[in-house]
């Protein structure tokens, strides 16, 4: 099956799962691992249609974008981020899936004031309090909330 026919069968599964929800398909960002591809296929899937296409390999998502691999498509980095890899992430995509640490949420915002740009993020919030899972404990995420807010960073 190639790129555009998985897609279109994608968008199709997706198309179904809003309606019984009252959304449609467009409400749905479908974003593309793209790891282990390389730049030709990253082109491919976004001839096809993909909205974004994710990286979770700072090198690789390296490579690809001196390949130009992304272009015509927002780029998300969806793998977990070491604070030694900031500065080769923040202002290369458009969305960090994963802050899960107020230190690395600290380096994220420092290195976007550096760039003077506004890093789009999603924080990992660990709603289970699990202690072998990563991400910021539910209860103390409610309150740093607006802290945050206020603030623009991390603790």
């Amino acid at each position: 099956m190639s790129i555009r026919e998985n897609l279109e069968a994608i968008r199709a599964e997706i198309d179904a799962a809003a309606r019984e929800t009252g959304r449609t398909g467009a409400d749905i960002t479908l974003v593309g691992a793209s790891k282990m591809n390389d730049a030709a296929a990253c082109q491919e899937a976004i001839a096809a249609g993909i909205d974004a296409l994710g990286e979770n390999r700072v090198q690789e998502m390296t490579a690809k974008l001196a390949e130009d691999a992304y272009r015509g498509a927002p780029l998300h980095f969806i793998g977990h981020l070491q604070r030694n890899k900031v500065k080769q992430v923040v202002g290369k995509v458009a969305l960090i899936q994963s802050i899960g640490s107020p230190e690395l949420l600290a380096e994220v915002d420092k290195q976007a004031e550096k760039l003077g740009i506004v890093q789009d993020i999603l924080l990992e919030v660990n709603i289970g309090g699990e202690a072998a899972k990563s991400g910021f404990a539910w209860k103390t995420q409610r309150h740093r909330r607006r802290k945050w807010t206020m603030c623009g960073c991390g603790d």
